[in-house]
C-alpha cells in the first residue's frame, strides 16, 4: 500500500478484483457532484484519502464491505444515526462539525474519522459499549484490514 493518499481507491480496487469480491462490472465509483452531495449535505470537507474511495468504489464493490452502510447515496444518513445511539449511551463523546460517519452496521455500530486529516484514524461507536474506540491508525489501514477479513 503507497502512501498517497490519492491512490488508495486505485489499490483497493485492485485488491478487491484480486481476491475475487468483486468483478470490474460491480464496481461502481462516484462522480465529483456526488461527492460534492455528500459534503453539502453533511457540511463537511471530506480528507483525500475517503475522496479517493469514492471515486473508485463510493458506490458499489461487490462483496467487499457488504453489510455496512458505506455507499452513496445510502452513507449520508448514518451521521444521524450515529448521533442517536450516542445519545443513547452514558458518555461525553459528541459526533461534531470535524467528525464524520463513513460507515454504519446493523443501525448500532458506526465508524467515523477527524475529516481535518488526510487519511485520518478511525474510530468506532457501538452501542452498548460507552465510548468510541480507535480501531485503526487511518482510512487506509481500515479500508485494507477490512478487506483481509472478508478474505
Amino acid at each position: 500500500m503507497e502512501d498517497n493518499n490519492t491512490n488508495i481507491g486505485e489499490e483497493i480496487v485492485t485488491e478487491i478484483l484480486d481476491n475475487g469480491l468483486a468483478t470490474a462490472e460491480e464496481i461502481e465509483g462516484c462522480s465529483q457532484s456526488e461527492i460534492d452531495h455528500i459534503e453539502q449535505q453533511c457540511e463537511v470537507l471530506l480528507p483525500e484519502a475517503y475522496r479517493s474511495y469514492h471515486r473508485h468504489i463510493g458506490k458499489s464493490s461487490g462483496e467487499f464491505l457488504r453489510g455496512y452502510t458505506c455507499h452513496y447515496p445510502r452513507i449520508i444518513q448514518e451521521q444521524a444515526k450515529a448521533e442517536r445511539v450516542l445519545q443513547r449511551e452514558d458518555t461525553a463523546t459528541e459526533l461534531d462539525k470535524h467528525k464524520f460517519v463513513f460507515a454504519g452496521s446493523q443501525g448500532v455500530t458506526f465508524f467515523y474519522f477527524d475529516v481535518r486529516e488526510p487519511d485520518p484514524p478511525v474510530y468506532v461507536i457501538a452501542e452498548g459499549h460507552g465510548d468510541p474506540d480507535k480501531v485503526t491508525d487511518s482510512f487506509s489501514e481500515w479500508l485494507f484490514e477490512t478487506l483481509a477479513r472478508q478474505t
